[in-house]
């Protein structure tokens, strides 16, 4: 009667760890908070492919995340959504709340530019509070996109 139970709750202990394991792989390693809120329009550049728009849904978080610790002046936060292959992302982050830390209190509107290669685009951030432009490189790494922040390799992950 013993065996029974005992392979029910080995059975049942795999799958939890096999769940854990492939929520952890799907979810998004960052999230949009719920405050400061931000208005970001992100938009796929004009282009004859369908991978431009789908890109443009991919990062769509990311980008929004960015934009809300811009705004929050979270340079830390900012450091965080650096791609995995970056280092010392700190300066860069910091960089960015200084120079467009205030930008992001008003309307935002990212472009997401055809890409080159499936794991590599460009994206242009135009600031219409302050009529400032940032272009950034997103890399997708481990099914994630992060922004190029620091010194580093974008294709060392690759």
């Amino acid at each position: 009667m013993k065996k029974p139970v005992i392979s029910l709750v080995s059975g049942l202990l795999v799958v939890g760890i096999i769940a854990a394991v492939c929520w952890n792989r799907v979810r998004e390693p960052y999230a949009l908070a719920d405050a400061p809120t931000v208005d970001v329009t992100v938009r796929a550049e004009t282009s004859r492919y369908p991978d431009v728009q789908e890109t443009a849904d991919d990062v769509d978080t990311l980008v929004r995340v960015y934009v809300q610790r811009l705004k929050d002046g979270d340079a830390k936060g900012i450091a965080e959504l650096a791609g995995p292959a970056y280092q010392q992302p700190g300066p860069t982050a910091a960089k960015y709340v200084r120079v467009y830390g205030q930008a992001a209190g008003g309307p935002v509107d990212v472009t997401v530019r055809e890409g080159v290669v499936s794991y590599f685009n460009s994206v242009s951030v135009a600031y219409s509070k302050t009529g400032q432009r940032q272009e950034l490189l997103l890399v997708k790494d481990d099914g994630h996109w992060w922004i190029g922040l620091g010194d580093g390799d974008p294709a060392a992950g690759m």
